[in-house]
C-alpha cells in the first residue's frame, strides 16, 4: 500500500507539471495569435487612413480646379456682356426690324445681306445656365474646397458622380459662352456690311470717314486686357470682335450724323428734283441744286441730321435760310422759309425744328427748297433720302 500510495502521488505531481506546461504553452500560443491579429488590424487601419488622404487629397484637388473653372467662365460672362452690350449700343434700331430671338435660344442662320434685320437692336445675352453651386451666399453651406468634401460626402453617396455632374455642367456653361460669342460675331458681320453699304450710298468713303469722338462722362487710366488668341476658341472669337466692334462704332457715328430723315412731314409734295430742269422764272434750261417740297404756309420743318447751325439770315434768291454744318463735310440747307426758329452757332439734334415753309426769295409759292452738301458742293438729296428710307424704315 504504501507503495502504491507513493507511485500515485509521483505520477500526480509529474502530470499536474506536464498539465500547467500544455496550459502555460497555449496561452503563450493565444497570445502570440492575438497580437499578430492586433497587428494586422492596425496595418489595415493605417491603409485605410492612408486612403482616405489620398482620396481626400484628390476630392480638394478636384474641387480646386473646378473653382477655378467657375472663375474663368464668371469672368468670360463679364465679356460676353460688356461685348453685347458694345454691340447694341452701337446698332441702329429699324423701325419694322423684327426683334431677334434671345442669344440662349436655338436661332436660325444669321442673314447678313439683310439691310433692315441687321440694324435690329441686339438684345442682351439671357443668363447662361446656372453655375454649379460650388460658392454659395452667406448664411448657406460654403461649399468651397475647404469644405466642399465634407458637404459632398454628407449629400451625396458618391462624390466621384457628385464631381462629374459639376464638370459637365461647367462645360456646358463654356460650351454656352461660345455659342453666344459667334452669334454676336455673325450679327457684327451683318451690321458692318449694312453700315458701309449706308455709307458708300451716300458718297462717303467708308475708309476715310472721321472717327468717333469719346463718349462724354467716361474715362479712368488705361489699362488694357490680355487676351491670347490662342488660349481657345473663346479668346479667338473675343480677338477677332475687337476690331469689328470698333469700326461698326465710327460707322455707326458716321450713319446717325448722316441727314438721312426728311426735313417736312411725310405727305409734303415733293414738286422739283435735282439736277437739270426749266426754270419757272425764265424758262430756259438750269441747273436745281436741291430738292422742292411743296408745302402750306407755315408747315413745319425739322433738322434731318444733328448738327450746327453756321447761317440763319436772309440770303438773296434762297430768302430766308438755315444752312447746318453736320459730320463729315456734310451740311443741309433750308430756303424760302417765313420764320428760322434757330440762331447761328445753336446746336441741333436730329428732328429739332428750325422754321416754318414761306415763299421768300426767288420763289413763286410756298415750298421748302432742301439741299445736301458734301465738301460745299450740291449732291442730290435723294441720295440720303433712299438710304434712310431703305435702312431706317422713313420715308
Amino acid at each position: 500500500m504504501l507503495t502504491g500510495w507513493s507511485a500515485g502521488a509521483t505520477w500526480l505531481l509529474l502530470s499536474k507539471d506536464s498539465f500547467g506546461a500544455h496550459m502555460i504553452r497555449r496561452e503563450t500560443a493565444r497570445q502570440y495569435a492575438y497580437e499578430d491579429r492586433i497587428a494586422s488590424l492596425k496595418t489595415e487601419v493605417d491603409k485605410l487612413s492612408s486612403r482616405q488622404l489620398v482620396d481626400q487629397d484628390g476630392v480638394e484637388a478636384r474641387v480646386a480646379e473646378l473653382v477655378t473653372r467657375q472663375t474663368q467662365l464668371e469672368t468670360r460672362q463679364a465679356i460676353v456682356a460688356a461685348l453685347t452690350d458694345s454691340v447694341s449700343a452701337n446698332q441702329i434700331a429699324a423701325g419694322r426690324a423684327a426683334r431677334t430671338p434671345p442669344l440662349q435660344q436655338p436661332s436660325a442662320a444669321v442673314d447678313t445681306t439683310s439691310s433692315v434685320n441687321s440694324f435690329a437692336p441686339t438684345p442682351r445675352p439671357m443668363p447662361v445656365p446656372d453655375m454649379p453651386g460650388l460658392r454659395r451666399e452667406s448664411g448657406r453651406r460654403n461649399l468651397t474646397p475647404a469644405g466642399w468634401e465634407q458637404s459632398a460626402v454628407e449629400t451625396s453617396p458618391n462624390v466621384d458622380e457628385t464631381l462629374a455632374l459639376l464638370s459637365h455642367r461647367l462645360a456646358a456653361v463654356q460650351a454656352e459662352q461660345i455659342r453666344a460669342l459667334n452669334r454676336l460675331e455673325a450679327s457684327v458681320l451683318g451690321a458692318h456690311s449694312s453700315l458701309r453699304t449706308v455709307v458708300a450710298e451716300v458718297g462717303l468713303d467708308p475708309d476715310q470717314i472721321a472717327g468717333m469722338p469719346p463718349r462724354p462722362g467716361q474715362g479712368g487710366p488705361f489699362i488694357p486686357a490680355i487676351v491670347d488668341p490662342k488660349a481657345g476658341a473663346f479668346e479667338a472669337s473675343v480677338v477677332r470682335l475687337q476690331p469689328r466692334l470698333a469700326a461698326i462704332e465710327r460707322l455707326r457715328s458716321t450713319v446717325n450724323g448722316l441727314p438721312l430723315r426728311r426735313p417736312v412731314a411725310h405727305d409734303v409734295e415733293q414738286s422739283s428734283s435735282f439736277g437739270h430742269r426749266v426754270d419757272p422764272f425764265t424758262r430756259s434750261l438750269a441747273m436745281h441744286s436741291g430738292l422742292d417740297f411743296r408745302a402750306e404756309h407755315g408747315t413745319l420743318v425739322r433738322a434731318a441730321a444733328p448738327g450746327r447751325v453756321v447761317a440763319a439770315e436772309y440770303s438773296g434768291g434762297y430768302g430766308n435760310m438755315v444752312e447746318i454744318e453736320h459730320a463729315n463735310g456734310i451740311s443741309t440747307r433750308y430756303a424760302h422759309l417765313s420764320h428760322i426758329a434757330v440762331s447761328e452757332g445753336q446746336q441741333l439734334a436730329v428732328g429739332s425744328p428750325l422754321g416754318r415753309v414761306g415763299s421768300t426769295g426767288r420763289s413763286t409759292g410756298p415750298h421748302l427748297h432742301y439741299e445736301t452738301r458734301i465738301g460745299g458742293e450740291a449732291v442730290d438729296p435723294q441720295r440720303f433720302l433712299r438710304a434712310g428710307q431703305r435702312f431706317l424704315g422713313n420715308n
